[in-house]
């Protein structure tokens, strides 16, 4: 017989809008599957139990109104909830208060979302690892020790157990999708300017979105949040269709689609599982009737020569975020790597800074003039399955960016370049570790990557798949 966490958070908020369930009941079942699995998982830094409770019944004497009424989420510990515990994952900061929402925040709440507690993230964010000294590392539930990838690895962690029906993520340089790639889930990382932005920093990198156990589902959080507001600097066309709809209408025509398997590191080639995933994305696509297009990356388009002025824009911005938030008294508290990155950003200059964000775009904009020639990019989300958990957290500032950069080559392109992308769990290992693709598409083109993403499910059905502790 299937339970509550069996359901789809679209089923969920069905029936919670024609009262066959209630928040009280769903929240409930949520909470005490956190109880038991959250903390081995390292999947949650808050739990709010009591007010998430009060929530629920307050959701229920009300008339439902918002697309998301009453349904229980968690939400990224790297994004402000006014009033109550946020500490960016770190333990420096642990018990701000933030005064207001982050923008999505503000949106999701708004859209009726009952919360569950803060997801644990890496101290800042910069990382493909959740590891932190607020909880326990953030594992996927596939494997023992297997890393849940980050920066939103308590986010997946948690939707893939079965403790949320899907979770607020986001993604600077691939924190969504790797995430969603080790759990087995949906990560989408929308285009700049399609739902309102973070702040203005990282060089524009980053983007809010969902992990979530399938693309109906991720689409429903996309449109809960909506469009971007009147004071976001970057614009994209509105949706053309609500994201509901555009996940389920397969691409109009034809498509030239692109298959890169080389990660562009000059000491790392795609594990065979990854590319086996897509090989297998590759046959259904040509069954799908698009066309596959093999695609040799430009030696100027190689990730490995951006790593200097990327770690050099990343610095520069943790640096500002420490001397904000970080008291001179508890920096020691601060993870080794963020005391590396400090350490670096008090010798970068404004000149070298500028050269550093003109390095990023110039190889942004080379990057979209190669990928015009198709119509949507297929790779591999990661180089390798999932890792064991501390294998990419070194301690060491550059010996650790070298490996994460190695394991996460194929995402960091459509944070530079402000394009969309979705991670899909279409394979799995002989061990049944899941393994994803990533599909990314030109900026504005989100809709036709929900079309071919909702098409691929039909054949896939990764939504069927659980791991041993569901």
């Amino acid at each position: 017989m299937a339970q509550l966490h069996d359901l789809t958070a679209e089923a969920q908020c069905a029936l919670l809008r024609k009262r066959e369930i209630s928040s009280s009941e769903l929240t409930a079942h949520y909470l005490a599957r956190i109880e038991q699995r959250g903390e081995a998982l390292g999947a949650f830094v808050n739990v709010f139990a009591e007010q998430a409770m009060d929530a629920a019944r307050r959701a229920d004497g009300r008339t439902p109104e918002g697309l998301l009424h009453g349904l229980p989420m968690p939400l990224k510990d790297l994004h402000p909830v006014a009033g109550l515990p946020t500490s960016l994952g770190s333990a420096a900061i642990a018990g701000w208060i933030p005064e207001q929402d982050g923008t999505v925040v503000a949106r999701l709440r708004q859209a009726g979302i009952v919360l569950l507690g803060k997801t644990h993230a890496p101290e800042f964010g910069p990382c493909c690892y959740t590891e932190s000294h607020l909880a326990t590392p953030a594992l996927s539930p596939y494997g023992e020790g297997l890393s849940a990838s980050g920066s939103s690895g308590g986010s997946a962690a948690a939707v893939a157990a079965g403790l949320a029906p899907m979770a607020h993520a986001s993604d600077g340089l691939g924190s969504t999708r790797t995430p969603a790639s080790n759990c087995g889930l949906v990560g989408i990382k929308p285009s700049r300017g399609r739902i309102p932005a973070v702040l203005p920093t990282w060089y524009q990198l980053g983007s809010e979105g969902p992990v979530a156990r399938t693309v109906g589902d991720a689409a429903l959080f996309l449109d809960a949040v909506g469009p971007i507001g009147p004071g976001d600097l970057w614009r994209q066309p509105g949706w053309a269709l609500d994201a509901h709809r555009a996940a389920t209408r397969r691409p109009p025509a034809r498509l030239r689609i692109g298959l890169l398997t080389d990660p562009g590191s000059d000491e790392t080639a795609a594990h065979p599982d990854c590319r086996q995933a897509c090989a297998e994305t590759a046959q259904a696509l040509e069954a799908l009737g698009h066309e596959i297009v093999p695609l040799q990356l430009p030696e100027p388009l190689r990730i490995w020569a951006l790593l200097e002025p990327l770690c050099d824009v990343i610095g520069v911005n943790l640096s500002l975020t420490a001397q904000l938030m970080v008291p001179e008294a508890r920096r020691a508290e601060l993870m080794p790597y963020t005391r590396w990155y400090l350490e670096r950003a008090a010798g970068i200059g404004g000149m070298r800074y500028a050269q550093a964000q003109q390095r990023l775009a110039a190889a942004a904009s080379a990057w979209l003039k190669w990928q015009a020639g198709v119509d949507v990019l297929l790779t591999p989300t990661s180089s390798a399955p999932a890792l064991p958990a501390g294998a990419l957290r070194l301690d060491d500032g550059w010996e650790s960016s070298c490996a994460m950069l190695r394991w996460s080559a194929f995402t960091p392109w459509a944070n530079f370049c402000g394009a969309p992308a979705i991670s899909l769990p279409v394979h799995q290992t002989q061990a049944g570790i899941p393994v994803g693709v990533q599909l990314m598409a030109m900026p504005g083109q989100d809709e036709c990557l929900l079309g071919l993403a909702g098409a691929l499910e039909q054949v896939f059905e990764w939504q069927r798949r659980h791991p041993r502790a569901w």
